[in-house]
């Protein structure tokens, strides 16, 4: 007799798609610095083997200083350099290169003026970056305030543990949407963009000026729905509800002025059309004759050439 359990489970084993292998753009870290060349090829080598895709030579590594042959030159490889191992991403999805480059010791920049210059440069950007990162998306800055690192330990934290209230929001908008837009038809419709959410949860006057059949649904607003729900979930899930708590108390509050742009203006499709032509006149004049262009010249053949690649 068959026991079913077995067959049960070896179906179950049998079903499972087969695990994706590790990729550079998905598993490898952003940035890693060493404190020699030895350590940073090491490294190199450790990860050639662990992604295919570096493996196969489909990456590029943009390493300056070093030889074809994996060798460094010791006049940029010094004791003053650290080496900086980083995946360079494309502006949409992907890996452009892999930067195997040397970086200054920190500590070596901070034995020169121009050197403690520089890194007070760097720092004060970072710094900003850092009293600023809760306030850049809100919709009212001021309802952040509070999360504005205040001290020199919380500037210090700042990057470690939780990103603050925003972070549950961040993990669960996703959920909220699809909850709502499986329960009501008008949600799913709207399809929500994170910052689109973001707003309307944050402000009445912007949900009623945008989205006033969400905010407004059969009596009962649906963005206080998502508050709620939200809410929930991060207590279940042992995250910080406070965010969608203070939305919740202070939505109601907030006003929209639209950007004044002659709304009330009648249209007038003349002026358009004219408007419309006049651009395409300027087009044309901008552009190049078909019999001035030249055509391309090709490069000779095995000109082609890839940054050396850091080899153990």
């Amino acid at each position: 007799m068959t026991d079913t359990r077995t067959t049960e489970a070896a179906n179950a084993t049998e079903s499972k798609e087969p695990k994706a292998p590790p990729t550079v753009a998905e598993d490898m870290d952003a940035r890693r610095i060493f404190p020699n060349f030895a350590e940073a090829q090491a490294y190199m080598a450790a990860c050639s083997e662990r992604f295919a895709d570096l493996k196969a030579g489909e990456i590029p590594v943009a390493a300056p200083g070093v030889s074809e042959d994996g060798e460094p030159n010791p006049e940029v490889y010094t004791d003053s350099m650290d080496v900086m191992v980083s995946v360079l991403r494309k502006q949409g999805k992907g890996v452009k290169a892999i930067v195997f480059a040397p970086v200054p010791k920190v500590s070596v920049l901070l034995d020169s003026d121009a050197g403690k210059a520089y890194v007070e440069k760097i720092l004060h950007k970072e710094l900003n970056h850092v009293a600023v990162r809760h306030l850049r998306d809100a919709e009212d800055p001021l309802s952040f305030v509070d999360q504005m690192p205040t001290t020199v330990d919380g500037y210090i934290t700042s990057e470690r543990g939780t990103g603050g209230i925003m972070e549950t929001f961040d993990v669960l908008y996703k959920g909220i949407d699809s909850a709502l837009s499986g329960k009501f038809p008008n949600w799913s419709k709207r399809r929500f963009i994170k910052s689109e959410l973001k707003k309307a949860l944050e402000s009445k006057g912007y949900a009623l000026e945008f989205y006033p059949d969400i905010e407004d649904y059969k009596g009962q607003s649906l963005f206080e729905a998502a508050l709620a729900l939200g809410t929930n979930a991060a207590k279940r899930k042992g995250l910080d509800p406070t965010i969608f708590e203070r939305w919740a108390s202070t939505r109601n509050s907030k006003t929209f002025t639209p950007d004044e742009q002659d709304e009330d203006e009648e249209l007038n499709l003349d002026a358009l059309t004219d408007a419309l032509l006049d651009e395409g006149k300027t087009e044309e004049a901008a552009a190049p004759a078909a019999t001035d262009v030249q055509p391309e010249a090709s490069e000779p053949a095995g000109q082609d050439s890839e940054p050396a690649e850091a080899t153990a």
